[in-house]
Order: C-alpha cells, then sequence, then structure tokens
C-alpha cells in the first residue's frame, strides 16, 4: 500500500475479497487466489479516538482511528484525518488513502469523501 498501488486478493473459488494477503481463502481454503485493484472509496463501519499511544505515535494524540468497509467489502483500519469523531458516524462515506509516516512505514489514512 505504501507504493499507492492497493491490492486485495480475491478467491477465484468462492469470490470472498481478503486482506491482508493470505495463502488460503479464510472463506472455503482455496490457494487460487488472484490480485485485484482496490477501491479508494468505503463506509465508516466503526470509530475510536486515540488518548494514549505507542512511542512511535508519541506526541500525536488525540487522534480517531477508522474501521472501514471498502466497495469490495474488505475492511481497514487507519487515522481518520482532517476531522474529529464529532465530525464523523457510522455510515459516512471515507476515501482511503496512504502518507510516509517514518522511513519505514506508510499510515493507512481515511477523509471524508465529498459526495
Amino acid at each position: 500500500m505504501a507504493s499507492g498501488d492497493q491490492q486485495y486478493l480475491v478467491c477465484e473459488t468462492c469470490g470472498h475479497g481478503t486482506l491482508p494477503p493470505r495463502q488460503l481463502c479464510p472463506a472455503c481454503g482455496s490457494t487460487e487466489l488472484t490480485q485485484e485493484p482496490l477501491s479508494e472509496r468505503g463506509e465508516i463501519l466503526s470509530f475510536t479516538e486515540i488518548s494514549v499511544t505507542i512511542p512511535k505515535f508519541h506526541g500525536e494524540t488525540p487522534y480517531t482511528v477508522v474501521l472501514a468497509e471498502l466497495d469490495e467489502g474488505v475492511s481497514l483500519t487507519g487515522q481518520l484525518r482532517d476531522a474529529t469523531p464529532d465530525d464523523i458516524a457510522i455510515g459516512d462515506k471515507v476515501v482511503l488513502g496512504t502518507e510516509p509516516h517514518d522511513n519505514e512505514t506508510a499510515l493507512i489514512t481515511f477523509q471524508q469523501a465529498e459526495d
């Protein structure tokens, strides 16, 4: 995801989509999995505000983490950007993104979708 090339796996046997990548389909056990492009749009399933965090994110609190189901049916968690918990609700539309966090990792992020 860090490269901006978001992919997920789809089972050729049952059609189940999955993230993170696996060697077996969690729905049917098939090994016939193909990579497909992941859309950038989804819907908030849940969210929480983080006030105490690990040292890697020290100084960034508070921040909001959302669990979003993307259009393909796979779910991801990421930090919400440019909004607070007071600005969002379960069911709101979001857009997936990534941003560099340090020299080694990219951070999965979401922003409110402009419909």
